[in-house]
């Protein structure tokens, strides 16, 4: 088997004798350094080579006894899908991989065009739109590996054999995902957690796919899918920010949403599942297509199953769901309907033939949570404004009663205030007034109240009662993998060190599960008891200077006067949101215009999901402490002792 795949080697290397040395290998969307498609396959065609001599290593070799979960389960997948001896899919991967890369090396370079035979005659698929940007994205790095590391990366435990598609979740499920710094810890207090191999399930029973990941090793996530199964996936654009579609390997199409000038970052997590009973998964983790993210770092993930419709329905849907045109939405501005149309040529059969099926071929009835979209661009007008970035979030917290106008709070609103704990992995660059308008809108409070007022009166209001959560210098330091293990959390000196940056509002983020770097993203939100302190909410405080702050009077609304008919309005004390959005502007949007034509630019691709918590604070108290991944209550950066964040040189 070695010199078969050294000889396939041997014939794609001559094929690339024109480029000079080989460059180390890095994920797709990784901008730490620029890497072009030619060291891509190069790199992917290494590691290839090197899990087909393992894999020899293994089979001719009695392997060591594992101690580690891990370990084991990684011993039994390899047993359970080990190949036949008539074929290698090492060697079968080498040679589709060859043939792909004579196929791209006759395109020209910067054009990935999907050839599409439309009546005798071949036409390319190209998509565009037209975006705003605003600010860029700190550039993400991986930190490197340990043997160990390296090790524990393809480890995967086997689908329970007694249930083939694994446990099912038609209400909703969120976890934190495993991961080898807290797995012992987690197995001894009986923690559950999702590994990207439970929620993808039995690979033979998935007949479609549609993800999406900022960051992608694609030798990586192809280990979990069968060769025939036909994938779509969404990726970071190249530095053109051209919309465009490619085929990367045997029925897998790469798909890029349009990026104008190539800023920003499409950040969705995002995985669409179709089994062969009919059954749709969804699911919105934090963590990219990469071994890593799962692996060494904590996530989160949001899994929810759809059983499909018994009866398609037919023509308008007038009744679909804003879960599921939500996501028709998002996977329009993702460019999914272009890669779509592509797979259908070789796939004619697939369970999705159009994104707009999405609302007519399953049923979303339980869908209890809200999709939060931001999708690049640049938005005007109340309808398109309340689709995207923090005013969606705004628009989601009223529909779950979880807003400040809610009827029964509306009464005790003078001794109620929303703590907003805001979680994340990277850090923006804050103004006071951009914190005061996205704390508007997670306490439910429409920009209409406050869009005409000035950016230099919001700028000199107190501020909010918001909390920042980034891990500390300190906090880095004393975790297991220490700052090795702290290369995807982005804060610079030159933000801290500004000379409006919030810093008052910092708390330390620290994991439940222990010395761990969390890349999971939230924001919970929790009405309390007001403090005696100023407050610059946009709900009615007052403080000693009323020439400091401005108060916004509720909307009057008439009682119903028939007592017949009565309208059951939705009340949380409190929501969590999860998802792909950091807590920065370039995620959640920068709200500008007037009252009555405001303009929403958003610079990434996000989306995560909106939960109600419980009516009764007591309850969204304590489920605040179960969902929510860090310690709580946070503690407050000291700043007197020189108490700093993480920030990488």
């Amino acid at each position: 088997m070695e010199e078969e795949d050294a000889q396939m080697a041997a014939a794609i290397a001559a094929s690339l004798e024109s480029f000079q040395e080989k460059k180390a290998h890095q994920v797709y969307g990784s901008d730490t350094e620029e890497e072009d498609d030619e060291d891509a396959f190069e790199a992917d065609l290494q590691r290839a080579i090197a899990a087909s001599k393992a894999e020899s290593s293994v089979s001719q070799s009695q392997s060591k006894p594992s101690t580690s979960r891990y370990d084991i389960a990684r011993e039994e997948d390899q047993m359970r899908n080990a190949p036949s001896p008539s074929r290698n899919p090492a060697t079968d991967f080498l040679r589709q991989r060859a043939q792909l890369e004579r196929e791209r090396l006759a395109r020209s370079r910067g054009n990935f065009g999907v050839e599409i035979k439309d009546s005798g005659k071949k036409r390319s698929i190209s998509a565009s739109e037209s975006g705003d940007d605003d600010t860029d994205r700190p550039a993400k790095r991986l930190p490197k590996k340990s043997g160990a590391s390296r090790e524990a990366s393809t480890s995967r435990p086997p689908v329970d054999a007694k249930k083939p598609e694994g446990e099912m979740f038609f209400t909703h499920e969120l976890r934190q995902t495993a991961n080898r710094i807290t797995e012992e810890s987690d197995i001894r207090k009986g923690v559950k957690t999702f590994r990207i191999s439970e929620i993808i399930g039995d690979k033979a029973a998935i007949t479609f796919a549609i993800l999406s990941s900022y960051s992608t090793d694609i030798s990586w996530i192809y280990e979990f899918f069968l060769p025939e199964t036909p994938v779509i996936l969404v990726n970071q654009p190249r530095e053109s920010g051209n919309a465009e579609i490619k085929n990367i390997l045997p029925n897998w199409v790469m798909t890029m949403p349009f990026l104008r000038n190539g800023r920003g970052a499409m950040h969705v997590k995002l995985m669409l599942l179709f089994y062969k009973g009919g059954r749709l998964r969804i699911a919105i983790p934090t963590a990219n297509l990469i071994d890593y993210d799962w692996r060494d770092i904590e996530n989160t993930a949001w899994v929810q199953d759809f059983p499909p419709l018994n009866r398609p329905v037919i023509g308008r849907d007038g009744n679909a769901s804003s879960f599921a045109s939500t996501l028709q939405m998002v996977l329009t501005k993702l460019n999914v309907p272009n890669a779509l149309a592509a797979m259908l040529v070789d796939h004619p059969n697939l369970p999705l033939q159009s994104v707009d099926m999405l609302s007519k071929g399953w049923s979303f009835n339980k869908a209890t949570v809200k999709l939060i979209p931001s999708m690049a661009g640049k938005y005007e007008g109340w309808h398109q404004v309340l689709r995207q970035g923090h005013t969606a979030l705004m628009k989601g917290i009223i529909d779950i009663g979880g807003h400040a106008g809610q009827t029964k709070r509306k009464a005790r609103i003078a001794d109620r205030e929303l703590v907003a704990e805001c979680q994340g992995s990277s850090i923006g660059t804050y103004s006071p007034q951009w914190i005061q308008e996205i704390y508007s809108s997670c306490c439910g409070i429409s920009p209409e109240k406050w869009l005409d007022k000035s950016k230099a009166s919001r700028a000199k209001l107190p501020l909010p009662p918001l909390r920042i959560l980034f891990p500390s210098l300190k906090t880095v330091k004393s975790s297991i993998l220490g700052v090795d293990g702290a290369g995807t959390m982005f804060c610079r000196e030159s933000q801290w060190n500004g000379a409006n940056f919030p810093r008052e509002l910092f708390h330390d983020s620290n994991s439940k599960r222990g010395g761990v770097m969390m890349h999971s993203k939230m924001i919970l939100g929790l009405w309390k008891i007001k403090s005696n302190r100023p407050i610059s909410s946009f709900i009615g405080g007052r403080t000693a200077k009323d020439s400091d702050v401005w108060e916004v009077e509720d909307d009057d609304t008439e009682e119903d006067e028939d007592e017949e008919i009565q309208e059951i309005e939705p009340n949380a004390a409190g929501w969590l949101h999860v998802g792909s959005h950091n807590f920065t502007p370039s995620a959640w949007g920068n709200l500008s215009g007037s009252s009555f034509t405001p303009i929403m630019n958003i610079t990434n691709y996000e989306l995560g999901v909106l939960i109600p918590l419980s009516e009764k604070l007591t309850v969204a108290e304590q489920q605040a402490n179960d969902l929510a991944c860090w310690k709580r209550p946070p503690r407050k950066y000291d700043l007197s002792k020189g108490d700093k964040p993480w920030c990488q040189s």
